[in-house]
């Protein structure tokens, strides 16, 4: 067949198509189709496109939907210079609207297609365009028009059957419902709906020949103050870095890991890569912005580190330059680095100015549409109940397809519940995997030494500064330089407790120079003291730490490698082998050095790679190879390894047994093992914040609260944490309460900003308002503040007791309210002298309990006293929460309060109920079995429970399995 379909529509114009690139690839050799033309609004999709078509034997044809005064004609490449020239159209077109002058700046190597309904703009781009085909979809058109011509139809689906579903495409695009929608593409598929010529194909075919370059040089060079080379400049910066670090005494191992590593970044041509990180680094340090002190396999490197890009010793920590880059496997470095989550975008601010605005960009991502998207928007287009939908969706399994759901007895008996779900349901299937909007990827940037626009595209038409068009999929493919620019919240909480620890201790701490090695800062790990630390938060890893017993940098850095799924199960092992010194075995006394720290269990990826070295006398760069193998499990290249490791381990004089015991283990080991550069690098992120909480416990707590002051549960958490470390939170105060938790000596005070009704605005103007003066008493703060915040707010900060220093209890206070703010309107109205401040009724405060219920209301938890006190009182024998692990496979009882229910059915037909229940400090997973849950009926949140049960353990929790529950109080 001598036809092309051309005009086809992808899902990357989104919302206005169900084709999907890899679903044409596929239909296109079913049918035998040998050329393929795509023609989006974007040029999102060109690249998987191009790389398949490619890969499949078919010839590609790229083009661009162009929009000019209304009209709609396509643009195909003849070649690269083309493709350059659709890809600056295309920037343009997410900017604004094409000029006339544009289309024709950027109109060499260009094919126009314009469609017969627009051929009102045949005499505007007449003399543009050196190759123009007038297009017909039928043969009516066909009859009106003259050669060249060419059939094209937009197609937007690849099969008939589909044109039933274009009107609900139409609705989701619309944000409306089916019944406002009128579509009349119903025959829109991608084979021919005329009679057409083919002949007609040949010259556009003869024109069209389209190959897309790779690898390409297109790394930014680096400009450096001194106008030398980079080669010259990276190796004067390194020494530099030498003296700085090291002084005058500098090691020979030193110097001939500097050479070994320069030359292999040298031969690499990465000069740039690394001057360029050094440069955007040294603005952050020389800006107060905190620089993470690496992650990842870069910390590995010498030159990194006397660049500053990280900030570790890798000969110190027996890291790997060949785990990071190495001839042996060609490849991009990969220097990831963490900013403050706040600051992430003044980097990339600095780079855009630096290399220019079209040359750092942010890197485009897309979001499809899921099973439970697909079924919200297709539901919102049928006009149903979206509580409807939304019952749906909350049975639906995120990781199934909607087909493979509908097995589930569940779903399929609540689709067939409701009218007209079913065909919901049915017509979801063809929207499900369908791309639907872009967003920015969290980290990624691409940098290039040309415009972006050159090379790929860019997007300007969601954000006000350009986005890649493709997705970091090719970017480095092609040539250009991807980086990681992270953005982490701990830099940021770092940062703030950094600054107050100087301005209140006039102290003058930086990231950088905290001391290594602290003692209180190790024993903060030895405690298993980490909540709110960097990658110790967890109650799992806090268990772990609590039988560690860490009393060294290398047990943070083990701790942070096993506590992953794969070597968890190792870590009993660990514990008995670091406490006891017992059963230690290294295999043979030349693996003792490598595995001595880890108490011979291979733990981290650079110790399979310094076994190799050592046993087998492969180079770093061939044990890198080797290692990367075995975590990949590529069966063929590990057998020809196995018998390379062998034969050289015992031309070594190895014995035969143990080479293959060791072999066996590396291979293991491998599947989980643990970039021990990056282990190095985060913990050393989570000692630097742990030194910040052994030493300045109450500004560590008092920013650990504000950064997480919207999350009651984990604001719960760090109020035991407080409790437990001898920290008061004390209750809000009109004249000492700021807008975030703030330290005093005799505690962190809680801000006004979490009482309910009291947001941001109303905090900031009495704020503002006190910087003038404290507030005297009740009538000064309504004179100067009432009318400012109203009689809402008023009554909120009343019932959260700030006004108590003034004298007056809640109830008093509530009682005379209307009396209290009268006076504070009037004297707005009047001189201060004719207004008399009213006469107040004294009264008795609120009960324990209405205090209690109303801290629940107005700060979302139970600040001074907590319903579960008085119950421990009379029953003595209750245990804390937070003692529930003391207590493992004994019998306890517990005074909890509901904080949430689940109920389930088992296999045998019965309930039984998951509890999350708390008391002052501590929280606690509690399963009730059906005959427990039976005895007790119905349970809400807020229900006030005596527990009695075992303290069990599921995987790295503890809970407790109630064989009695006593019901105390109702709840909701």
């Amino acid at each position: 067949m001598n036809y092309i379909p051309l005009y086809i529509k992808t899902d990357n114009s989104f919302q206005d198509s169900f084709i999907m690139v890899p679903k044409l690839i596929e239909y296109a050799k079913e049918k035998g189709l040998k050329e393929l033309g795509i023609a989006d609004k974007n040029m999102y999709g060109v690249m998987d496109f191009y790389k398949l078509c490619k890969k499949e034997n078919i010839k590609p044809y790229v083009g661009l939907e162009i929009t000019y005064q209304d009209n709609v004609f396509i643009l195909y490449a003849k070649n690269y210079s083309g493709y350059q020239n659709l890809l600056k159209l295309t920037t343009i077109q997410s900017e604004r609207e094409l000029t006339i002058e544009e289309l024709e700046k950027y109109s060499k190597n260009l094919v126009c297609l314009l469609p017969y309904e627009s051929s009102n703009l045949l005499t505007s781009i007449n003399g543009i365009y050196e190759n123009i085909f007038r297009t017909y979809k039928n043969d009516q058109e066909r009859n009106n028009i003259t050669k060249p011509y060419i059939y094209m139809r937009e197609a937007i689906y690849l099969e008939s059957k589909y044109s039933e579903y274009v009107k609900y495409l139409d609705a989701i695009k619309e944000g409306v419902e089916l019944s406002y929608v009128s579509s009349n593409r119903l025959e829109n598929d991608i084979m021919p709906h005329a009679n057409i010529d083919e002949s007609d194909y040949d010259t556009f075919r003869e024109l069209c020949n389209l190959e897309l370059p790779f690898h390409q040089e297109l790394m930014p060079i680096y400009e450096n103050e001194e106008g030398i080379d980079s080669v010259s400049f990276l190796k004067k910066k390194c020494i530099e870095g030498l003296k700085k670090k090291f002084g005058t005494s500098i090691g020979s191992k030193y110097q001939e890991r500097l050479k070994k590593e320069l030359d292999v970044i040298i031969s690499m041509g990465f000069c740039d890569y690394f001057l360029i990180v050094y440069d955007y680094i040294k603005y952050a340090k020389e800006n107060n912005i905190i620089v993470g002190p690496g992650r990842g396999s870069a910390v590995g490197s010498l030159v990194a580190y006397l660049l500053d890009i990280t900030d570790i010793d890798p000969l110190k920590y027996d890291l790997l330059f060949e785990r990071f880059l190495n001839v042996e496997r060609i490849s991009m470095p990969d220097i990831d680095i963490d900013f403050e989550h706040n600051r992430r975008e003044d980097i990339i601010s600095y780079c855009r100015n630096k290399y220019g605005e079209k040359r750092v960009a942010p890197i485009i991502t897309f979001g499809t549409l899921g099973a439970k998207q697909a079924l919200r928007d297709v539901g919102k287009a049928f006009g149903l109940d979206l509580n409807i939908i939304d019952g749906l969706c909350k049975i639906i399994d995120s990781k199934l397809s909607l087909k493979e759901n509908l097995a589930n007895p569940k779903v399929s008996s609540y689709v067939s519940r409701y009218d007209n779900l079913d065909k919901v349901y049915n017509v979801s299937y063809a929207f499900e995997g369908l791309k639907r909007h872009s967003s920015i990827h969290a980290a990624g940037v691409v940098m290039s030494r040309v415009d972006l626009d050159t090379v790929i595209p860019l997007d300007k038409s969601h954000l006000g500064f350009y986005t890649s068009g493709y997705d970091m999929t090719y970017l480095e493919e092609i040539g250009l330089l991807k980086m990681d620019f992270l953005a982490i919240k701990y830099l940021t909480i770092i940062h703030n407790m950094i600054d107050d620890v100087n301005k209140n201790y006039n102290a003058n701490i930086t990231f950088d120079n905290i001391p290594n090695n602290d003692k209180k800062a190790l024993k903060i790990f030895y405690d298993a003291n980490t909540l709110g630390i960097f990658q110790f938060e967890s109650d799992g890893i806090i268990n772990f730490l609590s039988q560690l017993k860490a009393t060294s940098f290398d047990d943070i850095c083990a701790a942070i490698a096993l506590y992953r799924p794969g070597p968890m199960h190792n870590i009993p092992e660990y514990i008995k082998r670091k406490n006891n010194h017992k059963n230690i075995n290294y295999f043979d006394d030349t693996l003792m050095p490598i595995l001595k720290s880890t108490y011979g269990i291979m733990i981290y990826q650079e110790q399979i790679m310094q076994i190799a070295n050592v046993m087998a006398d492969y180079s770093l760069g061939e044990a890198d190879i080797l290692r990367k193998a075995m975590s990949k499990k590529k069966k063929d290249l590990l057998l020809q390894e196995e018998e390379k490791f062998s034969k050289r381990a015992i031309a070594k004089g190895y014995d035969k047994e143990l080479v293959s015991k060791v072999y066996g283990m590396m291979l293991k080991f491998a599947e989980y093992g643990f970039n021990k550069s990056h282990s190095v690098g985060y913990s050393l992120v989570s000692y630097r914040m742990a030194y910040l909480k052994a030493h300045y416990p109450k500004i560590y707590m008092a920013n650990l609260l504000s950064i997480e002051m919207n999350d009651d549960s984990k604001l719960k958490k760090y109020f035991y944490e407080c409790h437990k470390i001898g920290i008061n939170i004390l209750k809000p105060d009109i004249n000492k309460s700021s807008i975030e938790f703030v330290m005093e000596n005799d505690g962190v005070r809680f801000p006004l900003t979490n009482i309910r009704n009291v947001g941001i605005n109303a905090a900031r103007i009495i704020i503002n308002e006190r910087e003038k003066g404290e507030f005297k008493d009740l009538y000064d703060f309504v004179k100067r503040c009432y009318g400012s915040i109203n009689k809402k707010v008023l009554e909120s900060l009343n019932m959260a007791g700030v006004f108590l220093d003034f004298g007056w209890n809640r109830r008093t206070v509530n009682e005379n309210m209307d009396s209290i703010i009268n006076f504070g309107e009037l004297i707005h109205d009047l001189d201060e002298e004719f207004v008399l401040k009213p006469d107040i009724n004294i009264v008795d405060e609120y009960s324990k309990k209405e205090i209690m219920n109303s801290e629940l209301d107005i700060f979302g938890l139970y600040l001074s006293v907590h319903p579960v006190t008085e119950y421990k009182m009379k029953y003595k024998n209750a245990i804390n929460i937070s003692d529930v692990p003391n207590y493992f496979d004994k019998r306890v009882d517990a005074i909890v309060i509901v904080d949430r229910v689940k109920e389930v059915n088992t296999k045998s037909g019965n309930n039984m109920c998951f509890i999350v229940g708390s008391d002052e400090v501590a929280t606690v997973d509690i399963t009730v079995f059906p005959k427990t849950y039976e005895e007790l009926g119905t349970l809400n949140k807020g229900d006030l429970l005596h527990i009695f049960g075992n303290v069990e353990k599921r995987f790295d929790k503890y809970q407790i399995v109630a064989s009695k529950i006593e019901k105390l109080e109702k709840g909701e």
